[in-house]
C-alpha cells in the first residue's frame, strides 16, 4: 500500500493515520511484495524532521508515530518528502530522519502505479 500524508504534528489525530495505515496494511498480509511507502507533503513533511520526536506525535487511542514509523522501518519503510513543500518550510534535505528522502511527483506518481492500493490523509 502507497500512503499520501498531508496533515503535520499540529494535528496528531490526522499526522499519525499515514503511519496507522501501512502497519495495518503490513500486518494483515494484504499486500504481500509490496513495501510501505509514505508520500509526506504540505504539513506533513514536518514529520520527517529528524529534530522532531515522533513518540511526542500522539494520535487519541493509537500507539505514538514513532514506534509505528519503527515498526514499518523493519519492514521495509520507504519515505519521500515533497521537496517543494519541505523546501517551503525551511526543511533541507540533511535534516531528515534516517531512511527518508527528498523526492517529487515522480515518485507520487510511481509509487501509486506500482501499489494496488493509494490512500490519502
Amino acid at each position: 500500500m502507497f500512503v499520501i500524508g498531508t496533515r503535520g504534528p499540529d494535528q496528531p489525530n490526522l499526522a499519525a493515520l499515514p503511519f496507522v495505515a501501512l502497519k495495518g496494511a503490513v500486518s494483515s498480509g494484504e499486500f504481500p511484495g509490496e513495501p510501505p511507502r509514505v508520500f509526506l507533503m504540505q504539513e506533513a513533511t514536518y514529520l520527517a524532521d529528524r529534530e522532531l520526536d515522533l513518540n511526542e506525535v500522539k494520535a487519541v487511542g493509537l500507539p505514538p508515530v514513532g514506534e509505528v514509523v519503527a515498526f514499518l522501518r523493519e519492514h521495509g519503510l520507504e519515505v519521500v518528502v515533497c521537496r517543494p513543500c519541505a523546501e517551503a518550510r525551511g526543511l533541507r534535505e540533511e535534516r531528515l530522519m534516517d531512511g527518508a528522502r527528498m523526492g517529487g511527483a515522480g515518485d507520487m506518481a510511481k509509487f501509486a502505479k506500482t501499489h494496488s492500493a493509494t490512500l490519502t490523509f
